[in-house]
């Protein structure tokens, strides 16, 4: 019975050893994030301009309507030109964030 115990205690100790090493040795994630994780983003090609209207589809048939003050970049977009459009990541549906020409 001494001897149950004693190797009870011998393994008890070896499990509490390597769970401490275990969690000294664990790498911690880092939570950096970046433009492209913070938004969800879509390509358009774009089928029309009406005035400040510029109309787009993209590959799987989504089209899309923004306004020339969602553009982010100073270069001109024109028809068939591919744009590539931000969402927020958590809320979708809020509309663009912004739009870059490809």
């Amino acid at each position: 019975m001494v001897k149950r115990i004693i190797i009870l205690g011998i393994l008890a100790s070896i499990l509490v050893v390597l769970l401490v090493v275990k969690s000294q040795t664990t790498v911690p994630v880092s939570n950096q994030s970046s433009d492209s994780s913070e938004y969800k983003t879509v390509e358009y090609k774009i089928s029309d301009i009406k005035g400040n209207l510029y109309h787009g589809k993209s590959d799987d048939g989504t089209k899309i309507v923004f306004s020339a003050e969602s553009i982010d970049s100073s270069e001109k977009i024109k028809v068939d030109d591919v744009v590539i459009c931000y969402f927020e990541k958590d809320n979708f549906g809020k509309g663009i964030v912004k739009v870059e020409k490809k």
